[in-house]
């Protein structure tokens, strides 16, 4: 469960953030007349997502997908799409949005006064307009697209090893995974109505300008090196050379291994919104007639002030979630020691007495080589067998198995084992090892554990 909380909330933060401060930017400016432009965006942009998830968890579509436009490809075509329309938007956004559009909920907090205003600024949008909600409409695209195909998928690939999606296993980690979509849609909904009732609109600009740029430049030092090396569909005279272009792989490691920073700059950005109403609504600074006025001042002051404090306390939850969750959700798991058993001549034996508990045993022997061999064995639940099998497997190596309650769990990928399939080869499962029961022991031949050195050679 907090797996999958802290990385969707880890690989939506920035996309929604600046989706949020578009749409607030454009609602601000040209009213409810620039949402078909921006719904547009973003549904086109969730159904070529989907697509594309799909054609990921397709093997033969996966394979044509990149015989046609690989990862590398996409990432490119995403961040030029990213970066034309957030630049495209704030250029115009300079030429043809400079006021608040009269409709817009911070001009007034009266309803009749809205309404009133709200017919006069009804009306077509002008041609500037209709190109400063088109390029939104293309940035909105270009980030859903961009992060959303991984979102998408996640669900089908909460892996449990055979028991289905009617599992605790797979509840959990749609728990997780629906957690953070409903806490990123209240955190988009409250910043966006705390940037269109924010009175100062220069602030909305500004604050909205430094997350856009800032997330253009994250996106654009992800591809560099790709850019460089591989992009063709482009005249484009630099080719990368490490000696000559080191700078571009250092920048684009950095910037793709420090998404929490950049996602804590960009929010952070943005909580200047929230922050800035809160202070502006501690006191009443509109004029008033009589005391009935004043409590209504006052009254929509507390409710803006709530909201301002909503948004930055989600804010905090998020920080909270890609620190602390995420350390504690990756903790590295310590195996459990080795326990003791008897070597008679080339057989080793176990008794059946210390293995018949239902917990997981391991077990280790150092070959000649000094490689240490591990397995490990685990009475398989209303049966008589043994789930037995080298501490290692054919996807994830030897990372090793530990116990997590009464789940047997893989160290590297999380994956919860199926105990019953224990000792059965492919997937996830531990490697099978033979074994025989004879006289209350559980007996392994010296060659079967020394066969198994390959696996534990790094």
């Amino acid at each position: 469960m907090l797996k999958y909380l802290y990385l969707t909330v880890e690989n939506l933060l920035i996309a929604v953030t600046l989706i949020t401060l578009i749409a607030a930017l454009i609602r601000r400016t040209y009213g409810r007349r620039g949402r078909p432009f921006l719904w547009a965006g973003g549904i086109a942009g969730l159904l070529a997502s989907a697509a594309l998830a799909a054609a990921r968890m397709d093997l033969q579509a996966n394979r044509q997908l990149n015989t046609w436009l690989n990862i590398s490809q996409q990432a490119i075509w995403t961040t030029l799409i990213i970066i034309t329309g957030s630049l495209g938007f704030l250029i115009l956004l300079a030429f043809f949005g400079r006021k608040d559009c009269p409709d817009s909920a911070s001009a007034t907090h009266s309803p009749a006064a809205r309404d009133t205003a709200a017919e006069g600024a009804a009306g077509r949008l002008t041609a500037g307009g209709i190109a400063v909600c088109v390029f939104a409409a293309i940035a909105v695209f270009g980030l859903t697209v961009r992060e959303m195909p991984g979102i998408i998928s996640d669900p089908f690939n909460f892996d449990t090893m055979g028991k289905g999606v009617i599992s605790e296993e797979w509840f959990l980690r749609l728990a997780g995974w629906l957690l953070a979509l409903i806490l990123l849609a209240l955190y988009a909904r409250w910043l966006f109505r705390s940037a269109v009732r924010l009175k100062s609109r220069g602030t909305v600009v500004a604050v909205t300008a430094a997350a856009l740029l800032t997330g253009c430049f994250r996106v654009f030092a992800i591809i560099l090196r790709y850019w460089t090396a591989n992009i063709k569909e482009f005249p484009w005279p630099i080719r990368y050379d490490r000696a000559r272009f080191a700078w571009a792989s250092d920048l684009t490691i950095f910037a793709s291994s420090n998404i929490l920073l950049f996602s804590a700059l960009i929010a952070g950005i943005a909580m200047i919104i929230p922050l800035k109403l809160f202070i502006d609504h501690i006191r009443v600074t509109e004029p008033y007639d009589n005391p009935a006025q004043l409590r209504r001042h006052r009254f929509n002051n507390r409710k803006l002030r709530r909201m301002a404090v909503r948004t930055l306390a989600v804010f905090a939850v998020f920080i909270v979630c890609m620190t602390a969750v995420k350390s504690y959700a990756t903790r590295p798991v310590v195996l459990s020691s080795p326990e003791s058993y008897t070597v008679e001549g080339d057989r080793i034996l176990v008794d059946l007495d210390d293995i018949s508990d239902g917990h997981l045993h391991r077990f280790e022997y150092v070959t000649k080589k000094n490689i240490a061999v591990r397995w490990i064995v685990i009475k398989k639940p209303n049966s008589a067998a043994y789930g037995v099998g080298l501490d290692a497997c054919d996807v994830c190596g030897n990372a090793g198995y530990y116990e997590r309650g009464n789940q047997v769990v893989c160290k590297r990928c999380d994956v919860v084992m199926n105990i019953r399939t224990i000792g059965f080869p492919g997937g996830c499962n531990p490697i099978p090892l033979n074994y025989a029961i004879e006289n209350g022991k559980m007996v392994f031949l010296l060659e079967d554990i020394i066969a198994g050195e390959s696996e534990f050679k790094f």
